[in-house]
This record gives C-alpha cells, structure tokens and sequence, in this order.
C-alpha cells in the first residue's frame, strides 16, 4: 500500500495516510481508520486547561517573588560580614546561613520561571460515530508537519469517493 502522508513527533505519536487508510499509532495505542469513515480532521489545543495552568504558575513562581527572595538574602549576607567586622562571629553566621538559605531559594525558584506549562495538542479524527482525538507534541517543526500531514488527509477524503 502507498504511503501518500506521514507525521511523527519522535515522542511516540506516528500518523500515516494511505490511498484508503489512516493509522495512529500512540503510546499504547494503535488504531486504524477506514478513509470511507472518516468525516474530517484537524487540531484541537486545550487553551482552556493551559491556561489555568499558566495562572497557578505564575502565582507560585513570580519574578517578584525570586527579586524579594533574592534581595532579602544578599541583604542577610552583607548584614552577616558586617555584624562579623563588629566582632560577634556567631550572629554573623547565624545571619548569613539565612542569608545563604533565602539565596538558594530565589535560585531554586527561578529555575521553576523556565518550566512554564506547556499547552496539549490533540489530532483529532471525526468519525460517522463520534471522534477520536490523540495527545502529541506540538512543538518546533513539528506544527508544520502535522498541519501538512492534516492537509493531505483533507485532499484525500475530498478525492474519496465514499460508497
């Protein structure tokens, strides 16, 4: 059977088009598709979910937050050298322990700034009884592909004469 189309996202997700066929293959699912039974295709992104997702996020890890964090602990720390200058070494190393620990945390913190959620894409069959939709990662090139792959599934059902 020729392949006219195929899209894989090198995470598991592998879409392929024949003459008369689709076949999805996900994580721990592999389906085929009669050309005949399908009604259409295309994307659907979960924009609702992200962006809940995206709320919560930027209220626990703000840069505001990581700033305050920050400042209070490069404060403790010079605070701490100085209260050693003064002569009273174990306050000092009390202080610059909080010091040392309000930095780690900022750091910590804006290390979580650069693990913003990421929004789920789903290609999504419409069948005679319903549709089916599967999870894939919508990233870098991999728009382009799956929107090429989806327009050559359109330019098949459309030459499809279904009996």
């Amino acid at each position: 059977m020729k392949t006219l189309a195929e899209f894989n996202d090198d995470k598991g997700f592998n879409l392929k088009l024949t003459e008369d066929k689709v076949y999805v293959s996900a994580v721990g699912n592999e389906e085929t598709f009669a050309l005949r039974s399908v009604n259409g295709v295309g994307l659907y992104d979960n924009i609702e979910k992200y962006n809940q997702e995206l709320e919560k996020f930027k209220k626990k890890y703000s840069k505001t937050k990581v700033t305050i964090f920050g400042v209070i602990g490069a404060f403790m720390l010079i605070l701490g050298l100085f209260i050693s200058v003064v002569g009273d070494e174990e306050a000092a190393s009390g202080v610059m322990v909080w010091g040392l620990i309000f930095g780690g945390v900022a750091f910590w913190m804006s290390k979580q700034l650069k693990k913003e959620p990421k929004m789920d894409s789903y290609f999504r069959l419409m069948l005679s009884g319903g549709s089916r939709e599967f999870k894939f990662d919508k990233s870098g090139d991999n728009a382009a592909q799956v929107a090429d792959f989806i327009n050559k599934v359109e330019d098949t059902l459309t030459a499809y004469d279904k009996k």
